[in-house]
């Protein structure tokens, strides 16, 4: 792998190429969802925290 060195210039200025580079490789994956059930206690701690509904799974 070739290095390629960058004055903070050039950095700057080609962050939105890579910022949506980036971005189109992580809309190839699905988002993550937790299918194992979690215990009551602490999914009601995730909810509290603000945890997406989708990571913290069903219940047991």
């Amino acid at each position: 792998m070739k290095t390629k060195k960058l004055t903070l210039e050039q950095w700057r200025r080609e962050a939105p190429q890579r910022r949506a580079k980036g971005e189109q490789i992580l809309a190839r994956f699905p988002l993550p969802r937790r299918e194992k059930p979690r215990d009551p206690v602490e999914a009601e701690f995730l909810r509290r925290i603000g945890t997406p509904e989708r990571l913290i799974g069903p219940q047991s």
